[in-house]
């Protein structure tokens, strides 16, 4: 089981290596799309990261569109782990 602080870490870490922001700037009402440009291959890189964070875990591409913000993610990722 994963629990929502270790998805919040997960999914925090890769917005910020991908999207090359501080860490601090990142919360769970952070919006993916309009506040931080994240596009489709950001998005999907940071899917990658995420499952490679947290073994065992798949993301589905088609539900990359309906993740508008970080703690929409965490919450998809609780519900899948």
């Amino acid at each position: 089981m994963i629990t929502s602080d270790r998805a919040f870490e997960a999914v925090r870490d890769a917005v910020v290596v991908v999207m090359e922001v501080a860490p601090e700037s990142v919360t769970r009402d952070t919006r993916l799309v309009t506040e931080l440009r994240c596009d489709s291959i950001a998005l999907v890189e940071i899917a990658e990261i995420v499952e490679e964070a947290l073994p065992g875990l798949a993301i589905e591409d088609a539900a990359l569109d309906d993740i508008d913000t970080v703690g929409q993610a965490v919450d998809y990722i609780v519900s899948r782990g």
